[in-house]
């Protein structure tokens, strides 16, 4: 019998899908009035100043440019490793990846305040030896990347792809690997590690250290993205086997990054450098909680995937949630501790927290990635499904 290939769209039911787009579009709202409100009466709404210039939003922005450059493990696994049991979650990865990507953007323009100035970065503004021009170039090569991936990868699934298509998508997924960690991400962290004056950032692992993060932040995502679909949908949307084999590169992933944080604090307290003691003092006083979320985060979460009871589909959802937080916290304390440490001793240190503006603003682009993708997996095709054509 003849067969066809037809898009496989997944879903709430639509009562259950229009509240949550709707509760999604309200909380952007509510990010745009408060970006409205910030930007009218000025930017020490945030919280941030001279002294401490980065803040909830820069934190965000690196959280979200990993998440965008960490998916890219998925792509790899299907056309580099030729485990085609991934294939649901490969466009999957690649719109998260993409809307990860625009929500990174957002937080540096919510950061920078100014958006007609923000994005004459680096067209008209270019300063070749700034580690920020070069990185605002990878942005848009990297969604050129995403989107010419996303263009094949639909292809496929609407059933005309040819095999010049199918080259081209296994190509692009393999290539996109390195340029994500790389290219994209690890230059991230030379952001920070290019600084001396900031003992705390100032080490020539923190570029490996950022791209380590970056497997771990996309693969806990990708591995929530399967299981909450398959809940939803009560299909599965891969086998057992794959969720515990996402599972054991996430425990992997963690590994190496718990490695890369032991020497990090190690040197930290082995230093006779003030700066750095200070440092160390912050992560162990004010952000103290942050500090147990980080740590304590990669401990629990390993400790769950190191057995087989802890790869079922409860054991897995709970430790990818759990690196997630960890995540966020390690992005957090590396962006706000690195500042809040005073360059000159006649200067004093100064604490900073997030102001209701960044959270609300903050809020309404997460709200904002999560809708995109909410839409885009209603109208874009997933993945093939071969049916009998109708009589």
């Amino acid at each position: 019998m003849a067969t066809r290939a037809v898009p496989t769209r997944v879903g709430l039911t639509p009562i259950g899908y229009y509240v949550w787009v709707g509760f999604l579009s309200a909380l952007v709202l509510v990010g745009l009035y408060a970006f409205f409100v910030q930007t009218t009466q000025g930017q020490y709404l945030t919280g941030e100043s001279d002294i401490v210039p980065w803040g909830l939003y820069i934190a965000a922005f690196v959280f979200f440019v990993g998440a965008s450059a960490g998916g890219t493990v998925i792509g790899l696994m299907i056309h580099g490793f030729g485990r085609k049991d991934y294939a649901p979650l490969g466009t999957r990865a690649l719109l998260m990846g993409l809307f990860c990507l625009a929500g990174a953007v957002l937080f540096i323009l919510a950061h920078v305040g100014n958006l007609p100035r923000a994005f004459l970065l680096p067209w008209v503004w270019r300063n070749p030896t700034s580690m920020f021009m070069y990185t605002s170039v990878t942005y848009y090569m990297f969604g050129i990347i995403i989107l010419a991936e996303l263009f094949f990868a639909v292809r496929i699934a609407r059933g005309v792809a040819t095999e010049r298509d199918r080259k081209a998508a296994k190509w692009l997924a393999i290539a996109a690997v390195p340029f994500a960690l790389g290219v994209l991400h690890a230059p991230h962290g030379a952001l920070f590690a290019v600084i001396k004056a900031r003992p705390f950032w100032n080490s020539p692992l923190l570029p490996p250290h950022f791209a380590v993060v970056a497997l771990v932040t996309g693969t806990a995502i990708m591995l929530q993205v399967a299981i909450v679909t398959s809940a939803l949908t009560k299909k599965a949307l891969v086998a057992a086997q794959t969720l515990s084999h996402m599972g054991a590169l996430l425990a992997f992933f963690i590994a190496v990054a718990g490695f890369l944080d032991f020497f990090d604090l190690l040197v930290f307290a082995y230093s006779d450098a003030t700066a750095g003691n200070e440092a160390a003092h912050f992560l162990g006083d004010t952000h103290l909680p942050l500090s147990i979320l980080h740590a304590g985060g990669y401990v629990i979460a390993f400790g769950i995937l190191l057995f087989p009871k802890g790869r079922t589909t409860r054991g897995l959802a709970v430790a990818s949630l759990i690196a997630i937080i960890a995540v966020a916290a390690y992005r957090y304390n590396l962006t706000v501790v690195g500042v809040s440490v005073s360059l000159f001793s006649f200067i004093p240190h100064e604490h900073y927290s997030p102001q209701w503006i960044e959270v609300l603003v903050s809020t309404g682009i997460v709200a904002l990635v999560l809708l995109l993708y909410s839409v885009a997996i209603k109208v874009v095709p997933l993945e093939e499904e071969t049916v009998a054509p109708e009589s």
